[in-house]
């Protein structure tokens, strides 16, 4: 993840597995290590907000579980989300619903709802947790500010145009993606083209080797996967997001960091574009990963930070394909 959105949470729980923080403060990112097995029931289990900030409008709010500092991946918790406007005299439900469950080939597990909120504020989220083995739910009320806008391209606006690397740009696929083994099938068309090309694209930003939350490589596998089944029909374009050389392009931007926190001062912009690649700074990312499916119109369909699965994403494609609403 990167340098504006490391916090603590999650990170401390395993060191290289992932972040978060407990849920009614801003969280980013999600995700952690956990094995997918069912687990007994913990003594406490604190929810997470595995993402970085809510909108008004429709969202995608993914919540983790940690107990005892280790997150938990268990296909079998029943978590229960009720979302409150505290800026009205009588707080009332506005919306409810169960989380579902997706973990599959993640090391840890997201809790996923679609919620929607009408007016930007503060919101109240209460938070059900039901392991098995628990007699009774573990419930916790947490505040949530949900912006009016986000600096981050949202479901409904224009995607941005950039050119993003292919594999005819560069001598070896190798210097496109940080990961073991780089799937060609991924950097074979550029963004500014597909967004021409009358079909829809699944863009994912996402760095395997250098991943603060551990989801990047997982979740670029299964685009990989989701490729070979809609690759006809979908563009799919993995950018990485540090520039090659990667590791000195980490290095750039931590030494960038470093700098301005012995300064005591906020990053420049120029600073915080320190060694990222042209795409990642164009749509302002701050955190890793993130997946935008963008309609044949070239309007943005859906966005997903964090952790990504095909059980979620599968269903997600088919609509996008139909020209349905993907949430």
């Amino acid at each position: 993840m990167l340098y504006r959105r490391i916090l603590p949470g999650l990170a401390l729980a395993l060191a290289l597995a992932g972040c978060g923080q407990a849920a009614g403060t801003p969280a980013a990112g999600g995700g952690a290590s956990a094995t997918p097995e069912a687990q007994a029931a913990p003594a406490n289990v604190t929810p997470v907000f595995a993402f970085s900030e809510a909108v008004a409008g429709k969202n995608r709010i993914a919540v983790g579980l940690v107990s005892n500092n280790t997150p938990l991946n268990e296909p079998a918790a029943k978590v229960h989300l009720r979302f409150f406007n505290l800026d009205e005299t009588n707080p009332q439900v506005k919306f409810e619903s169960d989380a579902i469950y997706y973990g599959q080939g993640l090391p840890a597990a997201f809790y996923v709802a679609y919620p929607s909120f009408d007016t930007p504020g503060n919101w109240g989220v209460e938070i059900q947790v039901q392991l098995p083995g628990q007699a009774q739910p573990v419930v916790s009320k947490n505040r949530l500010e949900v912006k009016q806008s986000s600096e981050v391209p949202n479901v409904g606006q224009p995607a941005i145009v950039a050119k993003t690397l292919t594999s005819k740009d560069v001598p070896s696929v190798s210097q496109l993606s940080s990961g073991p083994h780089p799937d060609p099938a991924m950097y074979q068309i550029s963004l500014d083209q597909a967004l021409k090309s009358g079909k829809p694209t699944a863009l994912l930003f996402a760095t395997p080797a250098f991943c603060r939350t551990a989801t990047c490589g997982p979740s670029l596998q299964v685009m990989q996967g989701l490729q070979k089944t809609y690759g006809d029909k979908v563009n799919f374009i993995h950018v990485e997001v540090y520039k090659y050389p990667f590791d000195a392009s980490v290095e750039q931007q931590q030494q960038a960091v470093a700098k301005a926190s012995k300064e005591r001062r906020a990053l420049t912009d120029a600073e915080a574009a320190t060694g990222l690649s042209d795409a990642m700074v164009a749509w302002k990312l701050q955190s890793e990963p993130w997946l935008f499916l963008i309609d044949a119109k070239g309007m943005i369909a859906g966005r997903y930070e964090g952790g990504l699965t095909k059980e979620e994403l599968g269903p997600a494609l088919e609509k996008l394909i139909a020209g349905q609403p993907v949430f």
